[in-house]
């Protein structure tokens, strides 16, 4: 013979385990986004090496941390520099597990970086490979001192 439970009994079970279910789909409703503008506006937006837009423009992340920003605009110097992203006070363990998870609101944490770009020459960051190969060979038929600048300035003359 099975004993079954009180059914007085099965219905504040039955509360927990539907406030649990309820809890975990709504957890970590906080909106967490990079918004990036620059003057002159329309600069190619790069995060971490990958391309993400234009200015202005909002780039939704999920984790804070340190991240790689560079913009780049025909006839102004690349700009470039290491962000790093550092959560709000509800953000931070262990009070995000409270904030997230057990009392999800959807807090916003929209991070604004803002660039002045300078006119100039673009920097190369990344060599290109044909530029890298030409170097190697000159180096290779350089003998102990070096390539002879002459003569590369010879070469160069029509």
């Amino acid at each position: 013979m099975q004993v079954q439970p009180a059914p007085s009994l099965l219905r504040p079970l039955r509360s927990v385990r539907v406030a649990i279910v309820c809890a975990a789909l709504t957890a970590c409703q906080a909106e967490r986004a990079l918004r990036i503008t620059s003057v002159p506006s329309q600069a190619e937006v790069h995060l971490d090496g990958v391309r993400v837009g234009t200015t202005p423009c909002e780039v939704p992340f999920e984790h804070y941390g340190i991240r790689r920003l560079t913009l780049y605009m025909p006839g102004y110097a690349t700009y470039s520099r290491v962000l790093e992203i550092e959560p709000p006070w509800y953000g931070q363990f262990p009070v995000d597990i409270v904030t997230e998870v057990l009392v999800p609101i959807g807090w916003s944490d929209i991070q604004k970086v803002h660039v002045q770009l300078v006119k100039g020459q673009p920097v190369l960051l990344e060599p290109d490979l044909p530029s890298v190969f030409q170097r190697a060979d000159e180096l290779r038929h350089a003998g102990p001192a070096g390539p002879d600048p002459r003569k590369k300035a010879e070469d160069d003359e029509p």
